[in-house]
This record gives C-alpha cells, sequence and structure tokens, in this order.
C-alpha cells in the first residue's frame, strides 16, 4: 500500500481523508494542530449526487514525523501564507522519491521547494481544487459539490508527471489533462481573481470599519461592473502570460474558462451557477450588523500570494496591469501594506508575498531556467 498524507483538516482537506481513505490501495494520514477531533470515521456528504457515505480507517496526527516519513505522496491544503514554514518543516523527513503537491498550486509554494527538488522530490499541483468543499461538522462531516469533470496538472520535473497523474485519478476518480510547464498550474482563472474584482467593486468606497446592515451575498450581488472588472484583470494576466518565455498555452482567461465572452455574459452565467448562489463574503457579526473580515483567506492569500503573483510577473516581462495594480491599492491601503511602490518596484511589504525577485529570479530569462526542468 501507498502512504497519503493530507495536511490540513480544514475544508478540502476533511473531504480528500474521506474519499481517499475509502480505497483499498492506499494507507491514508492526515496532519493537523488537532488530531483529537478526528475520531472514527467521517461522513461525506455529496450535495449534487444526494449520496452520503462514510469514509475508510485513516489516522490523524499532530506529529509532523509520524505525517511525512514514509509517505509516497503528501497533498498539503494548507493556505499559501503557511506554507513556507511547512515546506521547512517536512524537509528533513521527505524521502527522495516521494511527491508533495499543492491544492490548488497557486502562490508559489513551488519556489520553496528548491532543496527538495534538489532532492529528488517531485512538486506537482493542481490548477484548481477537486471540488467545492464545506465542513458541516468540524472532524466528523464533510460537505462537497461541483465535481470537477477534469483536472489539470504539472509538474517539477515535469519528466514524472506521468507518475502524478496516474496517482491522481485513481486517488481522486477524475481525469487529468497534464499542462506543459508547472507555471502554467499556478496561474489561473480563480479565485485571485474572482474573490479580489468583486470585492473592490462591493468596498472601495467604504472604510475597513464600516459596519453593513445585512450580510452580502457575493454572486448574487455580482454585476456588470464586477464582470468588467476582472474580465479587464484577467486580460491583463494572459498578456503577462504571452510575454512569457515559457508554455503557458494551459492558462486560460476568465472569459474563455466561464465561455463568457462579454461582461453582460459572464454575470449571467455568474448567477446561474448553483454552488456560486449561498457564497457570502467574509463578515463578521457585530452588534448592529456585519463588518468585513479582511484577515479572510479571500484576502491575506488571494492579494499577496495571487495578485502580487501576477504583478511580479508583470515587471519581469515588463507588461503594465493597470487594474491590477488598482485592486492591490486598494487593500494595501486597507491592510496597511506596500506590496509595490507607486512606481512599480518592491515594496516594504514584499516579503509577506511570494514575489519572484525574492528567490533572485530578476528576468524572464532565470524564470524560465527554473520552470523548464
Amino acid at each position: 500500500m501507498e502512504k497519503v498524507t493530507i495536511v490540513g483538516g480544514g475544508n478540502i482537506g476533511l473531504c480528500l481523508v474521506g474519499e481517499i481513505s475509502r480505497l483499498k490501495n492506499f494507507d491514508v494520514f492526515l496532519y493537523t494542530s488537532k488530531p483529537e477531533l478526528f475520531t472514527g470515521n467521517l461522513l461525506v456528504e455529496d450535495t449534487e449526487r444526494s449520496i452520503t457515505y462514510k469514509s475508510g480507517d485513516f489516522i490523524a496526527t499532530s506529529s509532523i514525523e509520524e505525517a511525512i516519513n514514509d509517505a509516497d505522496y503528501v497533498l498539503c491544503t494548507l493556505p499559501a501564507f503557511l506554507r513556507k514554514d511547512f515546506v521547512s518543516q517536512i524537509t528533513p523527513f521527505m524521502k527522495p522519491s516521494s511527491c508533495l503537491g499543492f491544492f490548488p498550486a497557486y502562490g508559489g509554494a513551488e519556489l520553496y521547494c528548491k532543496e527538495l527538488i534538489k532532492s529528488g522530490v517531485t512538486i506537482f499541483g493542481l490548477q484548481k481544487v477537486p471540488y467545492v468543499a464545506r465542513t458541516k461538522e468540524v472532524g466528523r462531516v464533510a460537505g462537497l459539490w461541483s465535481r470537477k469533470n477534469k483536472l489539470f496538472v504539472s509538474s517539477i520535473p515535469h519528466k514524472k508527471v506521468n507518475q502524478v497523474v496516474d496517482f491522481l485519478e485513481n486517488a481522486l476518480q477524475i481525469k487529468c489533462d497534464v499542462l506543459s510547464n508547472y507555471l502554467a498550474v499556478t496561474l489561473l482563472p480563480g479565485n485571485p481573481l474572482l474573490h479580489t474584482a468583486g470585492s473592490y467593486v462591493y468596498l472601495r468606497e467604504h472604510e475597513a470599519e464600516d459596519i453593513f446592515p445585512r450580510q452580502i451575498y457575493y454572486y448574487q450581488s455580482w454585476d456588470d461592473e464586477c464582470s468588467s472588472t476582472i474580465c479587464q484583470m484577467s486580460d491583463e494576466m494572459i498578456a503577462v502570460c504571452k510575454s512569457l518565455p515559457v508554455d503557458m498555452s494551459g492558462v486560460a482567461s476568465i472569459q474563455d474558462y466561464y465561455e463568457s465572452p462579454t461582461p453582460k455574459e459572464l454575470t449571467v452565467k455568474f448567477h446561474s451557477i448553483p454552488s456560486f448562489h449561498d457564497l457570502t463574503l467574509p463578515m463578521k457579526k457585530v452588534d448592529n450588523g456585519f463588518v468585513v473580515d479582511y484577515n479572510s483567506r479571500f484576502y491575506t492569500e488571494d492579494v499577496p500570494y495571487g495578485l502580487c503573483m501576477i504583478k511580479s510577473l508583470s515587471l519581469l516581462v515588463g507588461v503594465p496591469t493597470p487594474m491590477i495594480d488598482r485592486v492591490i491599492q486598494w487593500y494595501s491601503g486597507i491592510a496597511k501594506k506596500q506590496y509595490f511602490k507607486s512606481d512599480g518596484t518592491l515594496g516594504e511589504s514584499i516579503n509577506e508575498t511570494a514575489a519572484y525577485q525574492l528567490f533572485g529570479i530578476n528576468s524572464a530569462e532565470e524564470l524560465k531556467k527554473y520552470y523548464d526542468c
């Protein structure tokens, strides 16, 4: 049996444990800071298929050595801002033949893995998570819906990608397509654009402490201005991709991904997606209403490890990103950060990102050297 370790017992981690532990050819471990919450079997509620099933056996542990030692596959679901320390913690215990995957891959985690790659470890990533996941009862009940029909994956080194695909298709029971370069799985029309475009439109005229009378439903509130904003951001991202000296053909625009060529069509599309319907802007209840939770991963992950990564790449190839700049600047003001100066150079908060320049990648040629392996 192959040992599979899932890192993080949150939404997606809980679903992965529930799904993979049911397969007889995997010995599943869950690395979590609170293993006492994960006792007995889990229940997985698949909303769209209207079925509930029980997980297989698994071991929950807070010991990094027990979780990682002799693991064949390690699946990291931690938020981007925790991945640097996590990679450092697991490095002594990863065997050279093992594979370390990030779900999803955006955020630059592969940049922390230089020593692991040198030792022989394969790094892989998914462009998107396998399904929408929501914990219904901590440690006990996982909810999932919008299961993907296809996943896009790549690895470093790329020659190991077929081994990774075989594992993923077996473990997740979802077909995988290979992207030709790992960088293509880190830039995607996903959360870094989706979460920031709408937030910018909804909140740019408000102060951080403003109280709202009611909870804001994120996609129910989505309008053509939100769609126009995200389309501009997507166009800028694609322009950056086209200027990079690596194969980025696997990166789709937001318009192509959602089959909506115009902002008006995109608004209609978002309103029609069932799994989007109940998603809310991150907010906290206060005495007389709601305040925005700017400590949510909507912002602490999707700006510094999403938009700032695109901006970082744009500086390598000299492609302007005015709308992305505007959104970064808006959030920087709220968070009191300076990721980039007004002239586009690196700001004093850039160390709170995984900008490529922090890893000695200061040109398109150096970027190509890192990813073409």
